[in-house]
């Protein structure tokens, strides 16, 4: 009886917490139910308004300290045009407990999707977002100077794109990065759109209405310049952060193609990167949010975010 009142307590909460705001705590009792599972609540802040969309974060804090927390931002995937941050500790739960247990914060941002902005508003949007955790770092108990990012799929791509031109005058800052990048991790993220090409298995990339021509208002094929415009590779130099990749070899919607590409492309930079291939792994598959890999990120996020 008693397990029965505290799932229900647990599922009736599940239920509502996407529409918490702030300003809202849950009952005592959920508050314990939630922690008993294991759940974390985030902070949620709307960081931009738009005319398609008002846009939030998720903020996952660790356990209350006296020193800031250094801050680590996830990126959404969903091919650019679905998705949300809400989905976050469903799909990467260990990887951010796994985070806020060694003392970082994790910002879950939302984007414009396609169907409601084109290119370059999702890497504005995701731009500027972190600026807005900049701008509220002493509020928020952040030190957001230095930031990882991080991403799978789409979110990768926007993560990888935001990493590579931090240190440039890229023309799809709106506004000027406030942070220095110092690590970025692309789980399975296309990096090239204009290599990205013919039919991956389960998408065919040259269709007039394929993922990325949605993204961008137009198809790579119809306007190559824009598709290097935004891609990750263009932006790759010297001063690009240090990369960790994963890709798997059984991937249908983005080949592993994209990511030794990005393995390359930064080899040649002379950028410190590693790249694993996870034999048999299809896109967005569970294994990379297992032990075996999360560990990996958090030993890069303490390598390069002190």
């Amino acid at each position: 009886m008693k397990k029965a009142l505290i799932a229900s307590v647990v599922a009736l909460f599940v239920t509502g917490c996407q529409t918490q705001t702030v300003a809202t705590q849950p009952p005592v009792d959920a508050a314990m139910a939630i922690q008993a599972a294991n759940m974390t609540i985030p902070v949620t802040r709307t960081y931009k308004e738009t005319d398609s969309a008002n846009l939030q974060l998720d903020l996952f804090l660790p356990d209350a300290k006296q020193q800031p927390a250094k801050l680590v931002v996830w990126v959404h995937g969903g091919a650019w045009m679905r998705g949300s941050k809400d989905e976050t500790m469903q799909r990467n739960g260990n990887l951010v407990r796994s985070l806020l247990q060694k003392g970082y914060a994790v910002a879950a941002v939302d984007y414009r999707l396609s169907g409601q902005a084109k290119y370059p508003a999702a890497i504005e949007d995701v731009n500027d977002s972190i600026n807005y955790l900049v701008a509220n770092q002493q509020e928020l108990n952040l030190q957001a100077d230095q930031v990882i990012v991080m991403g799978g799929s789409a979110g990768g791509h926007l993560a990888s794109v935001i990493a590579t031109a931090n240190n440039d005058k890229a023309p799809f800052f709106s506004s000027a990065p406030q942070y220095k990048i110092v690590g970025a991790v692309d789980f399975y993220g296309p990096v090239d759109l204009h290599e990205l090409k013919g039919n991956s298995g389960d998408v065919d990339h040259d269709a007039p209405d394929a993922a990325e021509a949605r993204f961008l208002g137009v198809s790579p094929r119809q306007n190559e310049a824009l598709a290097k415009e935004a891609s990750a590779t263009t932006y790759v130099d010297a001063q690009t952060p240090p990369f960790m990749i994963f890709h798997g070899t059984d991937d249908g919607v983005v080949p592993d193609s994209q990511s030794t590409l990005m393995a390359d492309t930064l080899k040649q930079a002379g950028v410190p990167y590693s790249v694993e291939l996870v034999k048999g792994a299809r896109h967005g598959d569970p294994v990379f949010d297992t032990d075996k890999y999360v560990n990996q990120v958090v030993q890069f996020t303490q390598q390069h975010l002190k």
